[in-house]
């Protein structure tokens, strides 16, 4: 990974933008060090140092080591938009798919958050918040939409229903150190959610 100069972490001018080529380094640094050492080893000077920048660059940006390693882990992930494709199948699809993991590094990072989450308080709330949620609640958001649109039986129980993937998708991480491929992910939505959503239907 390319290493910043020590002067990109001087304080930007006040009312200019922070420095995306930093933070990006920051956030690489970062995603390195908790995959080498593991999320309690893992200390802020050594990412300062991998970054090269200062330890002052990082609380610029970020409170505490906990808010860095869920921004780089969600980094690595994207965000979780609610997509509207024009059919129950492809919305499903696209919403598991964010839960395809896009290399085992991604994987490896997330099973040290999640694996620290079941010990820290704090990072179980952040996990939950910031990585467990959006895309539970996008997928949430498109049963429901079918819902009203007649595609699927009011009486599905969504809250149920929205949690199966993200279950399936965080054992995988946590004991096994991988998240879905495209293949499980096909499959989770053609052998389970559609299924279960079209018996509700059609019963």
């Amino acid at each position: 990974m390319a290493r910043v100069s020590p002067e990109l972490s001087d304080t930007p001018a006040a009312g200019r933008p922070r420095d995306p080529v930093l933070e990006q380094a920051i956030l690489e640094a970062t995603v390195e060090v908790v995959v080498e050492k593991g999320f309690a080893a893992a200390k802020l000077d050594e990412i300062a140092r991998r970054a090269g920048t200062g330890k002052a660059a990082i609380y610029r940006r970020w409170p505490g080591k906990t808010a860095l390693v869920i921004a780089a882990a969600q980094n690595l992930r994207g965000n979780a938009p609610v997509p509207d494709r024009g059919s129950l199948r492809e919305d499903l699809l696209a919403c598991v798919r964010h839960y395809v993991s896009p290399s085992a590094r991604a994987a490896l990072m997330l099973a040290n958050v999640l694996a620290e989450a079941t010990r820290d308080g704090e990072v179980r709330e952040a996990v939950t918040a910031s990585i467990g949620r959006p895309p539970a609640e996008a997928l949430r958001t498109v049963i429901e939409r079918w819902i009203a649109r007649g595609t699927v039986d009011p009486s599905v129980p969504v809250e149920l229903v929205s949690l199966l993937v993200p279950s399936v998708a965080f054992h995988r991480v946590v004991l096994m150190h991988e998240g879905l491929d495209e293949a499980t992910a096909v499959a989770l939505v053609d052998d389970v959610l559609l299924p279960a959503l079209e018996a509700r239907r059609s019963s």
